[in-house]
């Protein structure tokens, strides 16, 4: 397997075009995340790796090709969340790891900005806990966010701070100098922005996850850009849905294990 610079990732789009995800996409723009393909001319599939998910498009492979996909999963993937693009992706992943994966569900929310009201959003950044204050995440609050596992993946998708700046952003909530929440971008592709929102366990149900991203939601509105959420529980939908999401369908993922 052939992994490719973000300046090839062309020969992939034809690949992706039925993506309809941030991540995926994001890959194939050359923004972000790592790509392999079995050969450079025309492939016939690809894997996209990106923080905690990876992607697989095309053809299902065969002979030994069969054997080169699955050790790149093996080694790159083990604590992925592995989204397949098809039904055949699903029986490819399930006869070529038989007893040694897990399927779990994930939440997605319809992709309308038709329902988001900015008064509603606004007022959710109103009702903060005393002393808890929200900031645009800057240098400083990109390398605190990278200090603590529960936090790193405000920022971890994107090389350096100033990628961060640049092509992300994110509001979190400080309790004096500790990041207790935050909503930011955890993937980028052209026009979307993928969500990704989190709360320190000893500060959560106090509404700052709320807070934190109607701030994030109200910067995409007024950029131009469609906040993606895409759940990993059923709280997590919740939380959309008081944000104007629509909930759109639960679907399926794999984890090696």
């Amino acid at each position: 397997m052939i992994e490719l610079e973000k300046e090839k990732r062309h020969i992939i789009r034809q690949l992706c075009s039925t993506a309809e995800g941030v991540l995926p996409r994001g890959a194939a723009e050359g923004r972000m995340g790592r790509v392999w393909v079995p050969e450079l001319y025309n492939p016939t599939f690809c894997l996209i790796v990106i923080g905690n998910f990876a992607y697989v498009f095309g053809i299902c492979p065969k002979g030994e090709q069969v054997l080169e996909l699955k050790e790149l999963l093996i080694k790159q993937c083990r604590h992925s969340l592995i989204t397949p693009a098809d039904e055949r992706w699903s029986e490819w992943l399930e006869e070529t790891f038989a007893g040694e994966f897990r399927i779990l569900s994930r939440y997605a929310m319809r992709k309308d900005r038709n329902h988001f009201s900015e008064k509603t959003l606004t007022s959710h950044t109103k009702t903060l806990p005393e002393g808890i204050q929200i900031r645009k995440m800057d240098h400083q609050l990109y390398d605190l966010a990278l200090k603590e596992e529960w936090s790193s993946d405000f920022c971890s998708n994107f090389e350096t701070p100033e990628d961060f700046i640049k092509d992300g952003f994110g509001f979190a909530a400080l309790d004096g100098t500790k990041l207790v929440s935050a909503c930011s971008a955890y993937g980028i592709s052209q026009g979307m922005i993928q969500v990704k929102v989190a709360t320190r366990r000893e500060y959560q149900r106090q509404g700052l996850a709320l807070a934190c991203s109607s701030c994030f939601l109200l910067f995409c509105l007024e950029k131009g850009v469609f906040p993606s959420w895409d759940g990993d529980n059923i709280p997590s939908s919740g939380l959309a849905e008081k944000l104007g999401y629509i909930f759109e369908k639960e679907y399926q993922v794999y984890t090696l294990i």
